[in-house]
């Protein structure tokens, strides 16, 4: 049988000599770079930050407090210069104490914090996406594609219900009802972790939208908000999905000072989603009124080309009637003649160029010889007279 040691610690005792350990080990605060995996407000900011090696496994993990007495100061501070609070996903620089309390266990102690590496680097993120989409040549991919001439389909990628929606739809919604214009949208997540899955989904769906009927055009639209919000939109797959997109993409993300990954690789980049729906009007309302101009130049020409038509028909008809005229005249000269002709013709005027009308007994004209038998009486008839005659031969 194993005999129960003599000497042993209480846990709360081994639990303060760590505590003591760690104290002299670590005298005073340090500064310490981490990555922000998890934030819950319960008035103090409770954080888990952690580090990960290059193969994107975790290999550190701590639980960091900012306790009320300096959130405020440090948030606001923070604020100001990325334009948005903390948030899961942030590289940060924390000034710490490490802290060990025998019932709550290992913590750190946030004193400060450091906005301008976080800002340095998202900025760092940023640039290395665009070296890497450089050296792949797309990121003048979609930019290289023509604008569209005219808006007929387009699908629309944008955070639910979100306010930069509202703005684009109070343009769209008109072009939709006429029906000059059918938008589809897809819903996604802009913000947090999800964001680049959620769009890359979105944008999948949007292809399978372009193959069952030809999109005009993508727009990517949210409104405006903190640079470190923005940040998860630069994310270099995403940024590839938009750069091959086989229409052009129009991007309307935050505001003029706001920067993404996708405001570079899109064809238009617009400032606001307001902004990327008048670009859509103003094309359509161009469009329309190039039509009117050239309804109006075919009307034209067609007034034009009938009133030629009707002088050509003038001309052509007077030319007929005028050729009809100098046919039925020559006719007319021919049918006199032929008149004329034929009346020379008449028994008076052929007795009067020497011929005789010969006629039987009885009155009848006779024309041949053989009707004239011998003794046979005729009656000869002259220009002048008749004589009467008795055949006295037969013919």
């Amino acid at each position: 049988m194993t005999r129960t040691p003599a000497t042993f610690l209480e846990l709360a005792d081994l639990l303060a000599y760590v505590g003591q350990v760690i104290e002299r080990g670590i005298p005073g605060a340090v500064w310490v770079r981490a990555e922000l995996a998890s934030v819950t407000d319960r008035r103090h900011l409770y954080l888990d930050v952690v580090q990960s090696g290059q193969d994107g496994r975790e290999v550190a993990k701590a639980r960091a407090t900012l306790w009320a007495r300096e959130r405020f100061s440090l948030e606001g501070k923070f604020r100001r210069a990325t334009g948005g609070g903390l948030a899961a996903g942030m590289s940060v620089l924390l000034m710490v104490t490490a802290e060990f309390h025998p019932q709550y266990g290992f913590s750190l102690h946030i004193l400060d914090i450091a906005p301008e590496f976080t800002v340095g680097d998202m900025a760092l993120k940023l640039e290395g996406i665009r070296r890497t989409l450089e050296q792949e040549r797309l990121l003048e991919c979609n930019r290289s594609l023509p604008q569209p001439p005219d808006y007929t389909r387009v699908a629309v990628i944008s955070p639910a219900n979100a306010a930069g929606l509202g703005d684009f739809r109070r343009e769209a919604d008109a072009l939709a009802a006429a029906g000059l214009v059918q938008f589809v949208y897809f819903p996604a997540t802009f913000q947090g972790r999800e964001a680049s899955s959620s769009i890359l989904n979105t944008l999948g769906a949007a292809l399978l939208a372009h193959a069952e009927e030809a999109l005009d055009a993508l727009v990517i639209i949210r409104g405006g908000g903190a640079s470190t919000d923005l940040a998860w939109l630069n994310d270099l797959e995403l940024a590839r999905a938009v750069a091959r997109f086989p229409v052009p993409v129009i991007s309307g993300i935050g505001h003029a000072r706001d920067d993404t990954i996708l405001d570079e690789v899109a064809c238009l980049r617009m400032d606001t989603p307001s902004k990327a729906a008048a670009l859509i009007v103003s094309t359509v309302a161009a469009g329309a009124q190039q039509a009117q101009r050239d309804f109006r130049q075919i009307v034209a020409a067609g007034r034009a080309a009938l009133s030629e038509a009707d002088s050509g028909a003038n001309w052509a008809l007077d030319r007929v009637m005028r050729a009809a005229g100098r046919l039925v005249e020559r006719h007319s000269n021919d049918l006199d003649a032929t008149m004329k002709s034929i009346l020379g013709l008449t028994p008076r005027r052929t007795l009067e160029r020497g011929y005789a009308l010969v006629r039987n007994a009885a009155g009848e004209v006779v024309t041949q010889a053989a009707q004239a038998e011998a003794g046979t009486a005729l009656s000869l008839e002259f220009s002048d007279g008749i004589v009467g005659v008795r055949v006295e031969s037969g013919g």
